[in-house]
């Protein structure tokens, strides 16, 4: 089953595939993409399928296939930086009549990734952290 995160200016809620139903992530979370050395617009949206490894960005004027970035999932206002990955843009599309870009994460590892779910899920507290 599909897991994905559905980001909402902040405002995150967790969702799995074939299970009626979300849950709400009590903490902010934030992403910023940098292409090149540009930061683009602070905490969009966004819809990432955690299992695949995917992302969309709802954008007024997408990338081009193939364009390189820099994703940082962070705890705003970027006070604490949770997780960061590499990606591509691999298609524009639209998801529920929304026009967007769908990237895929080049460095994508479950353990990355497990590490971002645990903190989501509060199986993983900020103050866990081995300095």
């Amino acid at each position: 089953m599909d897991k994905y995160i559905l980001d909402k200016k902040g405002r995150a809620e967790e969702y799995i595939q074939g299970i009626k139903g979300k849950r709400e992530i009590h903490f902010p979370l934030c992403l910023e993409f940098k292409v090149g050395s540009n930061a683009t617009v602070e905490c969009p949206d966004f819809l990432m399928n955690t299992t695949k490894g995917e992302l969309f960005i709802p954008a007024n004027l997408t990338l081009p296939v193939g364009t390189s970035m820099l994703l940082n999932f962070y705890i705003p206002p970027r006070t604490k930086l949770l997780v960061e990955f590499t990606g591509k843009v691999v298609g524009e599309g639209i998801v529920n009549s929304i026009k967007g870009n769908s990237i895929a994460l080049s460095d994508f590892s479950h353990k990355k990734l497990h590490m971002l779910e645990d903190y989501l899920e509060e199986k993983q507290h900020l103050v866990d952290e081995i300095a």
